[in-house]
């Protein structure tokens, strides 16, 4: 296994880390429930796209994977598409200006 392309996979599992402790955080704790459903969504995303990467990475042989084909497109497809969901609640989340707001136990918005 090739140590620095396993570097990305433990940053976002470190990260997911992070995501799952945010909604009880201070400043998340009385956000709209779903933001809170969102960082909790993208840290379970992120646990599993570093866990599917970590999985096929240890199974790859020089530049070809000891996994059979049918196996390994399915594997690799899903890596891909939770990725892809993972960011895109990110993203979601990061242009939304609720995001940013500051949430008030008493505010009537």
């Amino acid at each position: 296994m090739d140590l620095h392309l396993a570097v990305p996979y433990a940053l976002v599992g470190v990260g997911s880390v992070l995501l799952l402790f945010a909604p009880f955080s201070r400043k998340y704790r009385h956000a709209p429930r779903w933001i809170r459903s969102g960082l909790l969504i993208a840290s379970a995303l992120g646990f599993a796209w570093s866990g599917l990467g970590f999985y096929l990475l240890s199974h790859q042989v020089g530049t070809h994977t000891d996994l059979g084909w049918t196996r390994f497109w399915f594997l690799h497809c899903t890596y891909l598409t939770v990725g892809g969901m993972g960011l895109g609640i990110l993203i979601t989340l990061v242009i939304s200006p609720e995001f940013y707001r500051r949430h008030d136990r008493g505010a009537n918005v």
